[in-house]
């Protein structure tokens, strides 16, 4: 069964483990590479057209304009099709207890008749939040298994975690 890895991560300053910190590399995109290496799935880190902004405040100050007007961000390296794949899996990091709006714009693109979504996020918190619901009713048609939700600043060690996940 073919696989795509689709994934948003943010990079610059975030909150790791309660204090404020710049990271280089993404954790979404940290456990996205895992899965692919797992899977050897497709792997596509979704890019806005417009970045988003490198300050903590700042990047939150857009995260929560987008989710309570329901902005739909430009995506810049949006995928032609999914078609030719089964398993979608959907990483992204937790913003307001739920996928950032870019996640959004992706899922509004595509029909997800037939395939598994297998969604995995990555916060402070460890969990999924309101997001389970909003994204079984944006891929309607679609087999949604059991999500993965990882502490980022867990994401380097996360490897035997990962790997259950994926193989369940």
């Amino acid at each position: 069964m073919a696989s795509l890895i689709v994934y948003f991560s943010h990079t610059g300053e975030n909150i790791v483990d309660g204090n404020r910190e710049i990271i280089h590399k993404g954790f979404t995109e940290i456990v996205a590479e895992k899965i692919q290496k797992i899977t050897g799935g497709a792997l596509i880190g979704l890019k806005p057209v417009e970045e988003y902004p490198y300050g903590y405040e700042e990047c939150n100050k857009r995260a929560r304009k987008e989710y309570e007007e329901n902005i739909l961000p430009a995506i810049a390296n949006l995928p032609a099709s999914i078609d030719a794949y089964d398993i979608i899996y959907i990483g992204f990091p937790l913003w307001y207890r739920s996928y950032p709006r870019i996640i959004a714009s992706f899922l509004k693109q595509y029909s997800f008749v037939g395939k598994v979504v297998k969604p995995f996020c990555t916060n402070e918190e460890g969990s999924f939040g309101f997001m389970e619901l909003e994204l079984r009713g944006a891929v309607k048609g679609a087999i949604v298994k059991e999500g993965l939700a990882i502490r980022g600043y867990d994401a380097e060690k996360s490897d035997e975690v990962v790997a259950n996940w994926v193989a369940k």
